[in-house]
């Protein structure tokens, strides 16, 4: 039995210390913010302006299951989605989604299932340490300085340091200071984003199977994204520029209801006014891509999530991957005896092609789904007539093995790169 310390609570995290301390590990987890069975606000505040909402495809559902988490359970977390609709030219356009493997994706409460996990944790022996901030980490000696809430500090020590610290991670700068020539690229996007809460769904008759998708018809400026999540909310996540007359940067009411009255003219008075309230008064929050050119420091630690591929949410594959990054890991383990020498290089070797992929996909699907373009959903509909007639030959549409298989993020670049190349040929012709 070894003893892995993972920096940082959250969803890869808490998913992760399921996985390991059911292989007979001794596992604690570091979190600086407060236990979620006690105060769920520290990790997701309806006053600030991160995601309270997020989508589990069949990826992320798949992970949770293989880690002991019953079926019935995950489902209260969250809604089943079928379909997506876009809203394009004044008219919501709906595509319906059908399961490759009988797993429909989830809208998720994040709240919800960070409370799922720590439940889980706790019944397999999980050793929580709230309160307490990762301040330092000595990768040769293997172990962590925190700081708790009365500013005592502590030394953990371990066999393994696991960072599920975020896109700012301590560990992975302790291995920027520690490898030579490592690369680490960050990328921000020139959006950001804000996260708006809309009471009653059913007020505005948005279908809580849907996801919903707005923007397609403002030339770029900006992408929306709205889920309804169990408790009959709204989860609605505005991407605009920075600067420029139409921004996050908007100070005047009337600028921004005249922006949500042009580009969201279906939405009641009182919920734009209600829209306009919370964009004025919430911050907002940065979109980032962050590579790193390998996830591993010898047999010493190992980056998941976030910490190791930090991206902007344009392909709602973030958490997924995360999930799948902790489940990978448990795999690899099985297979290599929980040897940490041939585990930790191998998992790098396997997830960062897939992490690339995956950021890569994220950033062009963002340029589809701003664009002004009507012809997605023309698209889409050609894909799907011409992989029925000539399915040896025209690849399948690339979204449905996105949303309801495990395949690896770089097969579906290749299909994507596929269907863009026959695509572009049936224009020509």
């Amino acid at each position: 039995m070894s003893k892995i310390i993972i920096v940082g609570g959250g969803l890869a995290g808490g998913l992760a210390a399921i996985y390991l301390a059911r292989r007979g590990h001794s596992v604690h987890v570091v979190e600086k913010r407060s236990d979620p069975q006690e105060n769920i606000s520290s990790y997701v505040d309806r006053s600030s302006s991160r995601g309270i909402g997020v989508s589990m495809t069949a990826r992320g559902i798949k992970a949770v299951l293989g880690a002991g988490i019953p079926k019935e359970e995950l489902d209260l977390c969250g809604e089943p989605i079928s379909g997506m609709s876009f809203f394009v030219g004044g008219k919501f356009k709906v595509r319906k989604l059908v399961p490759v493997e009988n797993l429909l994706p989830l809208s998720l409460d994040r709240s919800a299932f960070q409370k799922l996990l720590n439940k889980h944790g706790i019944i397999n022996g999980v050793k929580y340490h709230f309160g307490h901030k990762c301040i330092d980490v000595n990768l040769e000696q293997k172990y962590i300085t925190t700081q708790d809430k009365n500013d005592d500090f502590h030394y953990i020590s371990g066999d393994l340091i696991i960072a599920t610290d975020g896109a700012r991670s301590k560990v992975r700068q302790a291995m920027q200071n520690a490898i030579r020539c490592f690369e680490f690229h960050q990328s921000f996007f020139r959006h950001g984003y804000k996260t708006l809460v809309i009471p009653d769904a059913a007020k505005l008759n948005f279908r809580k199977e849907l996801l919903y998708f707005f923007g397609m018809d403002s030339k770029g400026l900006f992408g929306g994204r709205a889920a309804i999540i169990p408790d009959g909310s709204i989860s609605f996540c505005i991407c605009l520029p920075y600067k420029g007359a139409i921004s996050l940067n908007m100070q005047k009411k009337e600028e921004v209801l005249q922006f949500f009255t042009r580009y969201l003219p279906e939405m009641p008075a009182d919920t734009r006014n209600e829209m306009v309230k919370q964009f004025l008064e919430k911050p907002s929050n940065d979109l980032i891509n962050a590579r790193s050119s390998t996830f591993h420091y010898k047999k010493n630690a190992l980056l998941l999530g976030d910490s190791a591929h930090a991206t902007a949410p344009f392909l709602g594959q973030g958490m997924n991957m995360a999930l799948e990054d902790a489940q990978i890991f448990s795999q690899l383990l099985e297979k290599n005896h929980d040897d940490f020498e041939k585990t930790l290089p191998e998992f790098t070797q396997l997830r960062k092609i897939e992490a690339d992929a995956m950021q890569d996909m994220a950033r062009a699907n963002y340029q589809v789904l701003s664009s002004s373009s009507p012809i997605l959903p023309m698209r889409i509909k050609y894909t799907n007539f011409m992989h029925k007639k000539f399915p040896t030959v025209y690849p399948p549409d690339m979204a449905e093995k996105l949303y309801f298989t495990s395949m690896p993020y770089s097969h579906l670049q290749n299909l994507q790169s596929q269907q863009n190349v026959w695509y572009k040929l049936g224009r020509m012709n």
